[in-house]
């Protein structure tokens, strides 16, 4: 057990030291270098969206009003059993290869983030931020590394009107292969200048004291895998 142990500690390391510094050479092979690497450690795992989907309820039964979960349920039940279809008929492999994809995405994401001067962020399509910008961060006052492994979602930082007009046009999208962006407009919340320390509590929306809301014209561009997900 402790040989194991050692073992799989050293390749996790080698993750660790890959995705710091891949080596010189085609972007490619260096985004393949990085996704092997985090394969071999045991990271690179299919990824729960049943569990995405719990906490965007309990979000909604915790701020937001019944109105407006019912209108985000009936938009759901449109596309989450085709989801649900799809994934049931994948192989743990495609699965693993799907957040694969979802990796090349984000690492990809990196060059396109960086240089770029406008507020930007990736979420899932269960609305957990996976990557953003520095101008993001600053849009919304909230620590870089906040925008990262789905402590935040897109949904937590909007309006509740805003919210559901996003997933409306979500799903009139979504299995739409002739379209992928919609531009439209949202209520954002941003922290206080002054309240600083404070980014964990942009999704205490019941209270909004420390918030402020701005009107933003925004664009999001939905990206689907091999399997059409």
């Amino acid at each position: 057990m402790h040989t194991s142990a050692a073992k799989k500690a050293n390749v996790q390391d080698q993750f660790y030291l890959t995705a710091a510094d891949p080596k010189d050479g085609r972007i490619e092979d260096r985004l393949n270098e990085v996704i092997n690497a985090k394969y071999q450690a045991g990271f690179l795992k299919p990824y729960n969206y049943v569990n995405g989907y719990a906490r965007l309820q309990r979000y909604m039964e915790q701020y937001m009003s019944s109105d407006s979960r019912q209108r985000i349920l009936n938009v759901m039940g449109m596309f989450r059993p085709t989801f649900r279809d799809v994934a049931q008929s994948l192989t743990d492999i495609d699965l693993i290869l799907v957040e694969e994809s979802f990796e090349r995405l984000l690492l990809d994401y990196d060059r396109v983030f960086s240089a770029m001067a406008i507020p930007a962020c990736l979420w899932r399509r269960t609305g957990e931020i996976y990557k953003g910008n520095k101008e993001f961060a600053d849009l919304i006052k909230v620590p870089f590394d906040k925008l990262r492994d789905g402590q935040l979602c897109i949904y937590e930082i909007m309006a509740e009107d805003s919210i559901v007009n996003y997933w409306e046009k979500y799903g009139n999208i979504a299995f739409d292969p002739k379209q992928k962006a919609v531009l439209t407009s949202c209520l954002l919340y941003r922290q206080k200048d002054s309240d600083t320390g404070a980014a964990d509590k942009i999704i205490e929306t019941t209270n909004k004291k420390h918030l402020i809301p701005m009107s933003c014209c925004f664009s999001f561009t939905v990206r689907r895998d091999k399997f059409n997900m």
